[in-house]
C-alpha cells in the first residue's frame, strides 16, 4: 500500500523514525512490530454516529492550480485542456480536530503542452473549487454537504498567477496530534535540514529496494494508525489494514530499481512545521522526489517530515 503521489490522499508506506538528525546519527531504541500488530490497526480505529469524510471539489479550465488546506498540499494539476468534470480529492488525514480550517489556492497559466506554460493566466481561464463531507465511503454523491465553495473571477488585466484564501467550518469526531506540536523548521539552517532530509529519504528508498518488510513496518507503524483513522478504515470494511503485512510483502516484490535523488526543491509546508522534497522539473512539477520502478511502471512516492521536539529527529508526518 502506497502514496504514489504526493496528491493522493490515501494509505502510505512511509517512513517514520529516522536516526539521522542534523546530519548526525543519534541512537534510537526501538522494538519490531509484528505481523499481528500491524495487521491489527484498523481494529484500533474508533467508529461514530457519523464518521465525515472532507473533500476538496474541482473544476479546471485552461489553466494550472496548487490547493493548499491548513498549509498543506493537498491537489495540484498543471496538465492541458480541461479536467474531465468535477474532480474528487479526499483529504481528511489533513484535518486534525474540529473547528476552522484555512484554505489556500494559486492559480497557474495553463500548459499548452507537457512542460510548457503561456506567460500569462488566459482571459478563458476558469477554476471553482468547493470543500463537501459525507459518510466516508458510504455516503452518495447527493448526500454530500458543502462548507466552502469560490470560483476564479475573470481577469481584468493580464496576470501570471492569482490566488486566494479562505476559511471552512470542519467537525470530526477524533482529534490527532499530527504535526501539531512540531517545531518550526524554517529556522533551521536549510542546509543542515535539507542534508537530513535527503538522507531520510534516501534510506527510505533503500529499505524498499531491500525489500525488508520488517524494516518497512517498523518505520510506517505509527504513521497509519493516524491515517487509519482519518479515513475510519475498521477492521472488515474495505481499504482495510487486516492483511496490511502481505500487501507490503506484495508491494516490494514488485520493485526493480529506485532511482537516485535528483532534480528536486525542499519545500516547507503546516506553517514551517513540515519538510519534503518535491520535483522541480516543468513536466514533473510538485511531484515527489523518490522514484520506484516497478514491472509495470513508474511511481512517485511522497514523505513529509515534522520534529516533534527541539534537537529530536525528523519523523513522518503525512
Amino acid at each position: 500500500m502506497c502514496i504514489k503521489l504526493l496528491k493522493i490522499p490515501f494509505i502510505a508506506i512511509i517512513l517514520v523514525i529516522s536516526q539521522v538528525s542534523c546530519g548526525q546519527p543519534v541512537q534510537v531504541k526501538k522494538s519490531n512490530v509484528t505481523k499481528q500488530q500491524y495487521n491489527s490497526i484498523s481494529k484500533l480505529v474508533k467508529k461514530y454516529k457519523y464518521n465525515p469524510t472532507y473533500a476538496l471539489k474541482i473544476d479546471r479550465v485552461w489553466c494550472g492550480y496548487e490547493v493548499y488546506i491548513n498549509d498543506m498540499l493537498v491537489d495540484f494539476s498543471f496538465e492541458t485542456g480541461r479536467s474531465a468534470g468535477e474532480q474528487n480529492v479526499d483529504f481528511p488525514q489533513y484535518i486534525l480536530s474540529s473547528g476552522k480550517q484555512k484554505i489556500k489556492v494559486i492559480v497557474y497559466p495553463r500548459a499548452v503542452k507537457d512542460g510548457v506554460f503561456e506567460s500569462t493566466l488566459s482571459p478563458d481561464a476558469e477554476l471553482s473549487v468547493r470543500v463537501v463531507h459525507r459518510e466516508y465511503a458510504k455516503g452518495k454523491l447527493n448526500d454530500e454537504k458543502e462548507v466552502y465553495s469560490y470560483k476564479l473571477p475573470k481577469p481584468k488585466k493580464k496576470t501570471n498567477t492569482y490566488d486566494w484564501s479562505g476559511e471552512f467550518d470542519a467537525q470530526v469526531p477524533y482529534t490527532l496530534k499530527g504535526w501539531s506540536e512540531g517545531t518550526d523548521l524554517s529556522k533551521e539552517n536549510p542546509k543542515d535540514l535539507e542534508k537530513e532530509v535527503i538522507a531520510l529519504t534516501e534510506k527510505y528508498g533503500r529499505a524498499f529496494k531491500q525489500k525488508d518488510v520488517q524494516t518497512l513496518v517498523n518505520m510506517v507503524y505509527n504513521r497509519e494508525k493516524e491515517v487509519a483513522q482519518a479515513f475510519f478504515l475498521t477492521s472488515g470494511e474495505s481499504n482495510n489494514y487486516d492483511h496490511a503485512w502481505e500487501k507490503m510483502e506484495e508491494e516490494t516484490a514488485k520493485i526493480e530499481t529506485v532511482e537516485p535523488l535528483a532534480g528536486y526543491t525542499m519545500r516547507l509546508f503546516g506553517y514551517g512545521k513540515v519538510v519534503t522534497l518535491l520535483r522541480n522539473g516543468a513536466k514533473e512539477r510538485d511531484y515527489p522526489a523518490l522514484l520506484i520502478n516497478t514491472k509495470d511502471k513508474l511511481d512517485y512516492y511522497g514523505l513529509l517530515f515534522y520534529r516533534p521536539k527541539p534537537g529530536a529527529p525528523l519523523q513522518v508526518i503525512r
